[in-house]
């Protein structure tokens, strides 16, 4: 069948051809009924006859009619014309992003974008089964809406068939193939795609391919044996997070590369935070996973609050008790009991505020008043001989007594000394045995670090399952239930650790810090850490 610009198969007008490839060529057709444009794929003709390629053909059609996902170019339909097997595709406008490697590379967060939206596609097939096994620039075709569709499952798993791996290799694959494919390994897996991804991801921040050579050899064993230059010995200006990540995907052994495609665009996500999705993901994930982004922190925010409302209730106290002693120094006679029955209430109310924290004022204060109190009678040393003897006396025995006569003056003056002394060791206990019991102290101490440490990791988790879940749902999908539950889980287990280590119980702390670290290991897993 030699179809040619203005011919006629079918119900479809050829209107242009699109290009060749191992087993046909791809021609733009409309659809003489529906007016759509269209792409049909084409066995070549002289190659109809040949049963393996016939059959390579098929599976691709059954591949394809499997997949629906905005990122890959999706199927309309399969027939057979004068013994021909035709393949009616959906028409993608724009370049292929080998087409416009031919400008020069591009921007990172350009290939980054690009590659992420490619590897999504990637990871939708490989969750039914299907390796794509030809990825590269030529087969991702860029939309003027800057969407990427990936194209040509031509050569898709086909259960360890090796025919039908070689047969319509060409050289230009060859490049991106992994060294596994290249051996000709019975059977490949999703880290194979992810070689030729992350190979394809060097050439498009650096415009140059890892590996090369003058030969089909050449190049094959490079694959096998040669170490890439870093991308970042190309560009210095590069992301160094962008260098690791292009050399563990294309590292020889597959155990070392990244184990799925959501492991990979998670990596992808942490070298370009700032992508498209990014706006909308906050309304619907971070509610969920980022409520853990307080406790790591709230730890130390309580601490610093604590220490701040000691030092206010120290200085309430400060001018509770000395407030009254001014009073009686500057008044004498009768303004004295005035201003000492106003203050009386001020420490009856700071002890109910704060008791455990008024103790250590207390003690310190009572010398300041009787030091306060001498100085009050005054008036009785008008007889200067006996005003010496008496003073050596009043600190010894006379200061109960002194009280009594002192009228309201020093009856209001004395409550402040005695009512905070008698409650507050009651109140005591409840904070002096973390201060007294150094053990403990130093105990409380590790498990906030282990806290402060434990919730890095969870920051790194939340930030990946948030990247993921924008990804997912730009797909039209949403994030795995095990792993919402896991994060949720988490963010309690470590809210709880928060507040055993500021209650002083260690032992409920160490139970929520093993809890929330299994959860964390079980997303660290997931994400492929």
């Amino acid at each position: 069948m030699n179809l040619e610009v203005g011919s006629t198969i079918g119900d479809y007008q050829v209107i242009g051809i699109l290009g060749a490839g191992g087993m046909g060529k791809v021609y733009k057709v409309r659809n003489v009924i529906s007016d759509r444009v269209e792409a049909m794929k084409v066995l070549l003709p002289d190659l109809a006859t040949a049963p393996e390629l016939a059959d390579r053909f098929v599976r691709e059609i059954k591949v394809l009619a499997s997949l629906e996902h905005p990122h890959i170019a999706s199927l309309r339909t399969a027939l057979r014309v004068e013994n021909q097997l035709l393949m009616l595709m959906e028409f993608v406008e724009g370049e292929t992003l080998e087409q416009k490697l031919r400008a020069g590379r591009l921007p990172v967060a350009q290939a980054v974008d690009y590659i992420s939206q490619a590897v999504a596609a990637l990871g939708y097939a490989h969750q039914r089964g299907v390796i794509h096994r030809d990825f590269k620039p030529a087969n991702m075709m860029l939309t003027p809406e800057g969407t990427i569709k990936l194209l040509d499952f031509g050569i898709a798993k086909s259960a360890g068939d090796r025919r039908l791996t070689m047969t319509g290799f060409t050289m230009g694959s060859l490049y991106y193939m992994s060294p596994e494919q290249i051996q000709g390994a019975t059977t490949l897996d999703a880290r194979s795609d992810l070689y030729s991804v992350g190979v394809s991801l060097y050439e498009l921040v650096t415009g140059k391919r890892p590996f090369d050579g003058d030969s089909q050899f050449a190049i094959m064993s490079a694959h096998l044996q040669s170490t890439p230059v870093p991308p970042l010995e190309l560009d210095p200006t590069l992301p160094a997070a962008l260098n690791d990540l292009i050399l563990q995907s294309v590292a020889k052994d597959p155990a070392q590369r990244f184990q799925t495609a959501e492991a990979f665009r998670n990596a992808l996500a942490s070298v370009a935070p700032a992508q498209p999705a990014a706006p909308p993901a906050p309304q619907q994930d971070f509610r969920l996973i980022q409520p853990t982004q307080t406790p790591a922190l709230r730890s130390y925010r309580g601490l610093w609050m604590t220490a701040g409302g000691l030092a206010a209730v120290v200085a309430i106290v400060a001018v509770i008790q000395f407030g009254p002693w001014k009073s009686t120094r500057a008044g004498g006679g009768s303004p004295a009991p005035a201003t000492p029955a106003a203050a009386a209430p001020a420490p009856a109310t700071a002890p109910a505020q704060t008791p455990p924290v008024q103790i250590p004022p207390v003690q310190e204060s009572p010398p300041a008043v009787s030091q306060s109190a001498a100085p009050a009678p005054a008036s009785p040393p008008a007889a200067s001989p006996k005003p010496d003897r008496p003073k050596m006396e009043r600190p010894r025995v006379t200061p109960p007594s002194q009280t009594a006569p002192s009228v309201p003056a020093k009856t209001a003056t004395e409550p402040p000394r005695t009512a905070p002394v008698s409650p507050p060791p009651q109140a005591a206990p409840a904070a002096q045995p973390p201060a007294e019991d150094p053990a403990k102290r130093v105990e409380l101490q590790q498990l906030r670090e282990q806290l402060a440490m434990l919730g890095a990791r969870a920051t790194a988790c939340r930030d990946g399952l948030n990247s993921l879940a924008r990804g997912q749902a730009a797909s039209g999908m949403g994030l795995r239930g095990d792993m919402v539950e896991a994060a949720s889980l988490m963010n309690s287990y470590l809210d709880g650790s928060n507040r055993a280590i500021n209650a002083g119980d260690a032992p409920a702390a160490k139970d929520f810090l093993q809890k929330a670290e299994r959860q964390v290991e079980k997303i660290e897993k997931f994400l492929g850490r």
